[in-house]
């Protein structure tokens, strides 16, 4: 059984770090390098974007508990990481923990796997070694987000997609042969990463036209557990979102990647019911699936977060 810690507060850093005591015995590194994985879909929308509190606090956590040299990845998709980070405000905490910022967009080296295109063959992309190297300990930091073809956000997609080279995001969104590729998509590079520790920053979500466009939703909640599939199901929720139409989350299910089955899931800290709230969906998430069961497919654009 999975364990996940669900906290409700005023406050979004003391949030994380009470989900992430209440989980503190589940947490090994064992000498792997931490490497902290924000979302930074663009440089110029913040509430698309990982709260420098929330990577705050758990900096201070890991701190806390020995860890030494950290990393701060991520490979934007509209405008520069370091454009990003200053628009955030990281120079501070990045500063004062003395994070090592690594760009996903520009590794050292990486790996090549092969995904589905509009052609339905394989097509190539590229992951950045950082973050399939399994020294790394992988810790996605994410808030909720709706998502315009897949549904949700949270904290698988924001690895899934922050690993990919930016060349290569595209290729994960073949609008021409419909949604379902980008669910199988996701499943099929998740194959090849791994997440130590995931954490949910719902203090402000995203609702509606997400993962870019979309309205604030002030949840005011943080959820952390190191079985990021358990995390991502109790992120749906608290969200109000139906599970079952979340493909790729049950792609990884159905593949024993995690636990997705409630039941099986131990939570601490506040109920569900105590925390949850109905986002609202994506409008052009809602007509795919409508089309969908008509046998329609409509073409679409997206974007990576």
């Amino acid at each position: 059984m999975s364990k996940v810690a669900l906290i409700k507060g005023e406050d979004r850093k003391e949030n994380i770090l009470q989900a992430l005591e209440l989980i503190s015995d589940e947490i090994h590194m064992d000498g792997r390098h931490p490497v902290i994985k924000v979302n930074f879909v663009s440089a110029h929308v913040p509430l698309c974007a990982t709260h420098r509190d929330a990577v705050q606090a758990v900096a201070e956590f890991l701190k806390d508990n020995g860890a030494k040299d950290i990393t701060l990845a991520e490979g934007a998709t509209m405008g520069s990481l370091n454009r990003a980070l200053r628009e955030y405000g990281y120079e501070d905490i990045i500063k004062t923990f003395g994070l090592k910022v690594v760009d996903l967009n520009d590794p050292d080296d990486w790996k090549k796997v092969f995904v589905i295109h509009p052609d339905m063959k394989p097509h190539p992309i590229k992951l950045a070694d950082t973050m399939v190297n399994p020294d790394n300990f992988i810790i996605s930091v994410t808030r909720p987000k709706t998502h315009l073809q897949v549904g949700v956000t949270l904290t698988a997609k924001n690895v899934i997609m922050g690993s990919i080279m930016l060349m290569d995001k595209m290729r994960m969104h073949p609008s021409e042969a419909g949604d379902r590729v980008l669910d199988y998509n996701l499943f099929n590079v998740m194959q090849h990463l791994h997440i130590d520790l995931g954490v949910l920053d719902g203090f402000e979500g995203m609702q509606g036209k997400g993962p870019l466009y979309g309205e604030p939703v002030p949840h005011k909640i943080a959820i952390a557990g190191t079985d990021f599939l358990s995390v991502d199901r109790v992120g749906t929720e608290v969200m109000g979102v139906d599970f079952d139409e979340i493909r790729y989350l049950n792609y990884l299910w159905d593949q024993e990647f995690g636990e997705g089955d409630l039941s099986n899931i131990e939570l601490v800290g506040q109920s569900i019911e105590a925390c949850k709230m109905s986002y609202e969906m994506a409008p052009r998430f809602l007509r795919l699936r409508r089309q969908e069961s008509k046998g329609q497919h409509q073409a679409v654009s997206v974007y990576g977060g």
